[in-house]
């Protein structure tokens, strides 16, 4: 997979990527399935555990699938070299890094092997469904950072650019909270959300905001997923260039967009 935007930062706070492919109608996880799954997915993800939580499907009006002794709410494939995981649920498949601070792990493995993990999956999924395959409706992808900051009042003064200020909170002594979402004019949504918080780190809790940036689309008929994925990865990665500011450009370590 190849993408025409990389953006490369020395010490981006990055906690979480996480790509998603969302189905036009929710299928049932049964047992034979979820191990159908896995035979493919074996060889790089060798573990497989029942999901502990539902996942929020993008794009779509609400799950209704058929649960029961023969039915799973969903599976998780883990165990893959780079920290990587899947989740395969009735009408999402989710591929995800998620940063372990307690663990020697290697550093997050970028968007060419997060988006190779998630279409496995789908492949997977397809072959296991058959004729019975719902077809991707929506793609997205999110990334969520941690920024330790004890300064509740400057924090978007500092890490956020002017632009992407809100000047009725330029007087807010502790922001807690703060989310927007649109729909750029290609049709794609962009969505960001800023949340008072506190991370549990090596050196012990640490306060500070996470600050999540999404992307997504609704397919058509002229664009398949990999294409519309892609799609949306070049757009999330202007959007956070545009979001932040320079200090934290500075701080994070930016250096010039490549090409490939």
């Amino acid at each position: 997979m190849t993408t025409k935007l990389r953006l490369d930062f020395g010490n981006l706070p990055l906690i979480e990527a996480a790509v998603r492919a969302s189905f036009d109608g929710p299928k049932a996880l049964s047992y034979s399935l979820v191990n159908s799954i896995h035979a493919e997915l074996k060889p790089s993800f060798p573990a497989l555990t029942e999901s502990a939580q539902f996942e929020i499907a993008p794009g779509s009006g609400g799950m209704q699938t058929e649960f029961g002794p023969a039915y799973l709410p969903g599976a998780v494939y883990t165990g893959h070299t780079s920290g990587l995981s899947v989740s395969v649920q009735p009408q999402v498949i989710v591929a995800r890094w998620v940063k372990q601070p307690a663990l020697e792990q290697a550093k997050y493995p970028r968007y060419p092997a997060l988006g190779d993990a998630l279409w496995k999956a789908v492949e997977a999924f397809r072959k296991a469904c058959g004729d019975e395959y719902p077809g991707i409706a929506v793609v997205n992808m999110s990334y969520v950072n941690f920024v330790a900051s004890s300064d509740p009042a400057g924090f978007l003064k500092t890490y956020f650019s002017e632009e992407s200020q809100l000047p009725a909170m330029a007087e807010a002594q502790q922001v807690r909270k703060l989310e927007a979402a649109w729909s750029e004019a290609d049709d794609i949504d962009v969505r960001f959300a800023v949340d008072q918080a506190a991370a549990k780190l090596p050196d012990g809790v640490t306060p500070g905001y996470r600050l999540t940036t999404a992307a997504g689309l609704r397919l058509g008929e002229s664009l398949d997923a990999k294409a519309g994925m892609d799609k949306v990865h070049d757009t999330l990665q202007w959007f956070f260039l545009r979001l932040i500011s320079q200090q934290a450009k500075t701080e994070w370590i930016y250096r010039e967009p490549k090409n490939g």
